[in-house]
């Protein structure tokens, strides 16, 4: 096996999953871990003999182990990586079936084939081909996260390693006993942290209603603190990637529970844009080489925008999933099952789920413009279900996707800034937005002018 480069993400990763807290002491003679400078080949330890988290990567399989380690027992994982060398899963050297699949939604077509061959690696016991490296974890570090979590020592888990920046999380996916898979949310942030509370409440909270079409995850059991969500996938899944009735029902059966009339000023999705917009206005930094220009561009477009809204005119508001993506639900011919429900808001205004949609998979998955995001959204505003809707609930488009635009750039811009290693996508997304925010103004100086020659 040959000696891959590594992130040093990576490598913070696993010491905050597996020895949070302790110190991080590298060896790296050969320069392996990219983003980090360690020429020497053995480790000093501190005069105070405290115990540190060591990582080896002189080997192939490097290892992960405690200063102090007194034994040589540990466990081999295999990793697979994201396309920009960053660990994406790891699991259990020597598994019998391609368990990490249980965290990867295929909607797209090159995703489905990436399971198919991985399903047919494992069956003819070839997995080894698919993994982009392994390492070894201390026995005693492996086993002190299974108790934390409350994982049984017969259970097998699959990690997924999450999106870098301020919400990282692990996701632990465990193979119970009766065949089933559970999850359990590891924060890595005090941000995360508060997210994932955030998710359990709106869960609870939400299962006690009975929705016709909606499904979502449900709480098996509390271990230690811990939380263990139920897996939603259906035995036979249909794609889910693009907006239809099933869609816009699910998103109707949310507002038909929580639906009521707020002036945008009493919304809590408005507070959260003044405490967004403050930022963005008045102590804006940026910490990464972002495109300084684009941010400054977006920047002047939401202050054109906000100072449009009028904050007394009263909206129709209700229960929001939050992050309503393609990625975040499976559909089959009769439900559409949504997990992650971390970012679920209450008096948000309504269509903002759908809204959502269109944006995330138009430029983070299918990778194009907002021209074609405006296309999207004039499709599904046709759909019967929507119309229906907005006459229902007297929803005025022009001004939901207004505060819409306002909620969730300012709430991402903000994150964008603060992360490290900008991700290219958030170039998109930026761009997107821009023109997106352009053609709001564009409308709102078109209607007064024909309200000024009225």
């Amino acid at each position: 096996m040959k000696k891959s480069k590594l992130s040093l993400t990576d490598i913070h990763l696993l010491r905050d999953l597996f020895a949070p807290g302790l110190e991080l002491i590298l060896i790296d003679p050969h320069g392996r871990i990219n983003d980090v400078d360690v020429s020497s080949g053995k480790v000093v330890f501190p005069e105070d003999n405290l115990v540190n988290f060591v990582v080896d990567v002189t080997n192939p399989v490097f290892s992960c182990f405690l200063s102090n380690a007194q034994e040589n027992l540990s466990t081999v994982f295999d990793f697979i990586n994201n396309a920009d060398g960053s660990i994406r899963w790891f699991y259990q050297a020597g598994s019998k079936d391609a368990s990490h699949l249980s965290l990867y939604n295929s909607n797209s077509w090159k995703s489905k084939i990436y399971v198919s061959v991985s399903r047919l690696a494992w069956k003819l016991g070839q997995s080894n081909l698919l993994a982009s490296g392994q390492f070894e974890m201390q026995q005693l570090l492996v086993d002190e996260v299974k108790a934390k979590y409350g994982i049984l020592t017969n259970e097998k888990c699959s990690f997924f390693t999450g999106t870098r920046g301020a919400t990282r999380k692990v996701v632990v996916d465990v193979q119970c006993v009766d065949g089933t898979n559970e999850f359990i949310k590891i924060p890595l942030t005090k941000t995360a942290e508060r997210l994932i509370k955030n998710e359990i409440d709106m869960v609870k909270s939400l299962n006690k209603f009975d929705f016709t079409t909606l499904s979502l995850p449900k709480i098996s059991k509390h271990i230690n603190g811990h939380a263990r969500l139920s897996n939603v996938k259906p035995a036979i899944t249909i794609p889910a990637n693009k907006i239809a009735a099933i869609h816009a029902t699910a998103v109707g059966e949310l507002c038909a529970l929580s639906h009521e009339r707020k002036s945008i000023a009493d919304t809590e999705a408005w507070e959260v844009t003044i405490s967004n917009i403050h930022y963005l206005f008045n102590e804006l930094v940026c910490c990464n080489n972002l495109d300084q220009q684009k941010i400054q561009n977006l920047v002047k477009g939401l202050k054109e925008l906000y100072s449009t809204i009028s904050i007394v005119e009263s909206i129709p508001v209700s229960v929001s999933h939050g992050d309503f993506t393609p990625w975040n639900m499976y559909c089959d011919e009769q439900r559409l099952y949504v997990y992650d429900w971390e970012m679920a808001r209450n008096g948000i205004p309504m269509l903002f789920d759908l809204f959502h949609f269109s944006y995330q998979s138009v430029i983070l998955q299918q990778q194009k413009s907002y021209v074609d995001v405006r296309e999207n959204i004039n499709v599904w505003l046709k759909q019967p279900v929507v119309m229906h809707m907005i006459q229902k609930y007297r929803i005025n488009v022009q001004l939901h996707h207004a505060l819409y635009l306002l909620f969730n750039v300012s709430f991402y811009l903000r994150q964008y800034l603060n992360e490290k290693e900008p991700l290219i996508q958030s170039e998109w997304m930026m761009d997107a937005w821009t023109m997106a925010i352009d053609e709001c103004l564009s409308a709102v100086n078109m209607n007064r002018s024909n309200d000024e020659s009225t």
